[in-house]
């Protein structure tokens, strides 16, 4: 390999490390005794901390990430950042705002398979429409134990930032108040659509579970429809009516031979009629 590919791999290395930190929210280094002077408090207009060591960290891994996508969007030929990362603007500042997700309202109700869709789908077409990236955040995001299991040391107190503790909640990113504004409108729809719909009418459900079932390959759209190429769009009906007394297709009180065999009386060979027996049973009668 050349130098330049070195680079390269090094630097794509480096930026997946980072994403995986970021996705998993394992910003804060695991060794503590190397832990530089806290800087003096700073707070927001709510009166919250703005400056806390998780979000320093944060920050620091951000601004690290956005400036080795740069140079590798210079760099290397055809590089894709990551999906969720949004470029900045040239002050490097963006619009941030979130949408809650009512689930104490709703506990039965499983918004985060009805938002994301299958394999992510569903969120992934917002996030294209709007123009804006939508994550889920909060309560309930992500699987208990996941954390650990990624990365993070086990025995390691766990660091999750303020927005773990949060309710569950979408948070949305993006350069432009119409972004903000149109993925706003889309999540608030699709919430509602999620809550007023039960689950037989539900036509977002019903897609989502096909279009998942098409992913898996279990699909099954043609059943009984004979070759694909020809009268694909009828189906071919059977006749579900049999006759317990001749085995037509026909009720059994409509047949013509209903009086001479009882279904009860039927046989693979037919006995003599009943007049027959009854003139051969008298003879007996009478011989005796």
């Amino acid at each position: 390999m050349t130098s330049e590919q070195i680079e390269a791999y090094a630097l794509h290395v480096r930026i997946e490390e980072i994403t995986q930190k970021l996705r998993l929210d394992d910003v804060v280094p695991a060794n503590q005794n190397r832990r530089s002077p806290s800087p003096e408090p700073q707070y927001d207009s709510s009166g919250r901390r703005s400056n806390t060591r998780h979000q320093r960290h944060h920050q620091r891994l951000e601004d690290e990430r956005h400036s080795l996508i740069r140079t590798a969007m210079g760099t290397i030929p055809g590089y894709r950042p990551p999906p969720d990362y949004i470029p900045r603007h040239a002050s490097g500042s963006m619009i941030i705002d979130k949408v809650y997700i009512p689930t104490k309202e709703f506990p039965g109700i499983n918004f985060i398979g009805q938002l994301l869709g299958p394999r992510g789908r569903s969120l992934a077409e917002m996030n294209t429409q709007s123009g804006a990236n939508i994550v889920i955040r909060g309560k309930g995001s992500v699987k208990e134990g996941r954390r650990r299991g990624r990365g993070v040391a086990v025995g390691r107190r766990d660091t999750g930032g303020s927005q773990d503790r949060e309710p569950l909640h979408c948070l949305i990113t993006a350069d432009t108040h119409e972004k903000i504004k149109k993925a706003k409108a889309l999540l608030q729809d699709t919430i509602e659509v999620i809550v007023t719909s039960p689950d037989h009418s539900n036509h977002r459900k019903s897609q989502q579970l096909r279009d998942l079932a098409v992913i898996n390959g279990t699909f099954r759209d043609d059943e009984n429809r004979g070759e694909r190429h020809r009268d694909a769009w009828k189906r071919e009906i059977g006749a579900s009516i049999k006759c317990n007394t001749c085995g037509g297709g026909h009720v059994s009180r409509d047949c013509a031979d209903r009086n001479i065999i009882p279904p009860w009386r039927q046989s693979k060979k037919p006995g003599p009629p009943a007049d027959q027996l009854e003139i051969e049973y008298r003879q007996l009668l009478a011989e005796i």
